[in-house]
């Protein structure tokens, strides 16, 4: 009854929607790709903010600086966002694609919940644990994240979002507009396949003598194979006991091997339209951690928690993983 009555009421409100989806378009290809403003950093933020909406995952931040971001403004948050929300909230319906942390396992309508929930839990396991607590946190690629704005109250970490310059400009700008509290944020521009981030962040006071949290997601399948490795070597020479969180596909997703030709096909040509382009992925192995695992043993580090979207028995099977990576000597 909750669902028919859900599907009543966005029928009802379908001609705003189409309205909210011509003008977010528009800002996508006219603003965010036109001035190398990442795209594909709207579609976890557009997840979180419908989580919000439904009231399964709360995130203020994300929902304040909406208003002010180039692909969305006010009223595309109220057209997209808004409207859903009076639709969840008179039927009292959220369903899978709203729910948060989620049933497993996931599937790719659920596959964002599933990835927030698992990098969620990553983060407050890391700053709250009693033994050697993390007391930076850098989000690498921070796109339109807003993990340092829903921090414990009373935690003095400091955090570090790094990102091209056009898209932590417009993230940095909505966030004052937004008056979200951001003094213990610093704001670090990079190019990823240019320069070394860490340079740029020891420059902006980052201290790699502090156990750190590195949030790396959604950022690994749109660097090349050099990118990457040099960032876990990076991340080897911090402190004992600092923690990456990080996201990736398999090889067989980005090369299109078989069973993935298809979907392959279908995520190049999507990720495509925003002007980005999939290039990295991982060899899985049969226990799908070892490809990751090989590649963490070149470094030294250790792989301590791991996840995936999808189940063993699912045609294709697993091609899109979670790991939580960590320096423990």
């Amino acid at each position: 009854m909750r669902l028919i009555l859900f599907i009543i009421l966005i029928v009802f409100m379908l001609p705003l929607w189409i309205v909210g989806v011509i003008i977010y378009t528009w800002r996508m290809r006219r603003l965010c790709v036109a001035q190398n403003i990442s795209g594909t950093a709207n579609e976890p933020f557009g997840a979180r903010l419908m989580m919000h909406i439904a009231g399964t995952r709360p995130d203020d931040a994300a929902y304040k600086i909406a208003g002010y971001l180039p692909s969305y403004n006010k009223l595309v948050r109220f057209l997209l966002v808004d409207t859903t929300w009076l639709a969840s909230k008179l039927s009292g319906y959220t369903g899978s694609m709203l729910d948060y942390p989620g049933k497993r396992p996931s599937s790719l309508l659920t596959m964002l919940s599933h990835r927030s929930d698992f990098f969620d839990r990553s983060i407050n396991k890391a700053i709250t644990r009693t033994e050697n607590p993390v007391k930076q946190i850098v989000v690498l690629g921070s796109g339109y994240d807003t993990r340092c704005y829903d921090l414990p109250e009373g935690m003095d970490i400091q955090c570090f979002e790094v990102d091209m310059a056009p898209t932590l400009a417009a993230k940095k700008k909505a966030v004052q507009l937004a008056a979200v509290p951001h003094d213990h944020v610093a704001f670090v521009e990079t190019d990823f396949n240019q320069e070394t981030w860490m340079e740029a962040l020891l420059a902006a006071g980052f201290n790699p003598d502090l156990t750190t949290y590195i949030l790396w997601e959604g950022v690994t399948m749109y660097l090349v194979e050099g990118t990457v490795r040099d960032t876990l070597k990076l991340v080897a020479t911090l402190a004992k006991g600092s923690v990456l969180g990080v996201d990736y596909f398999s090889t067989g997703i980005i090369e299109g091997h078989p069973p993935y030709e298809k979907l392959s096909k279908n995520m190049h040509k999507a990720i495509k339209y925003y002007g980005e382009k999939l290039q990295f992925g991982i060899p899985t192995g049969e226990s799908y951690s070892e490809g990751l695992e090989s590649l963490l043993k070149e470094v030294g580090l250790s792989l301590t928690e791991f996840e995936y979207v999808g189940s063993e028995k699912d045609k294709p099977p697993p091609w899109y993983f979670f790991a939580q990576v960590e320096r423990l000597e």
